[in-house]
């Protein structure tokens, strides 16, 4: 499964992320691609972690993809540091 992220993602795009995903899909591996997406909060962050950890739930290996500079700088910086409310 390939799911495509786009646009601005910060706090106020956090749930609109978490709900993109079916975590129900009876596949091995999901790849999120955010090439046409942008990271610019650590509100984002949190809420890819838990995207990715929701799917590791359901055995699913979740890889991002396409992450431009900036945003892999922040989430490379903060990724598995934050509490996540979702």
């Amino acid at each position: 499964m390939i799911s495509a992220a786009t646009g601005e993602l910060f706090f106020a795009s956090t749930n609109e992320l978490l709900h993109l995903f079916d975590y129900t899909d009876e596949i091995e591996a999901a790849v999120i691609d955010l090439n046409d997406a942008h990271i610019w909060d650590t509100s984002a962050v949190a809420a890819l972690d838990a995207v990715v950890a929701k799917l590791a739930a359901h055995d699913i290996d979740a890889t991002l993809v396409g992450l431009n500079e900036h945003s892999a700088d922040l989430h490379g910086r903060t990724t598995g540091s934050l509490a996540s409310s979702h």
